[in-house]
């Protein structure tokens, strides 16, 4: 089931994870245009990021389904 919204997001697990930050960090602060319009939604499960304007914080476990229906419909 896709849906389908005017803001495009990107779901990242392990979000908190050196690879994780590594990859939002370089998406949000990337001057490319066609990535502009994005939102980050980090799926955050020991540790939590700090929210903030294209990027939204989603806490629980990859490992938990009603967790990860959360992050994706949020």
């Amino acid at each position: 089931m896709w849906l389908v919204t005017d803001v495009e997001r990107i779901l990242v697990t392990g979000a908190t994870g050196k690879v994780g930050q590594a990859f939002i960090g370089r998406l949000l602060a990337s001057g490319d245009e066609r990535l502009a319009g994005f939102v980050v939604r980090a799926l955050c499960h020991n540790r939590v990021l700090e929210p903030g304007p294209r990027l939204e914080v989603v806490t629980g476990s990859i490992d938990q389904r009603a967790a990860v229906d959360r992050a994706w419909t949020a």
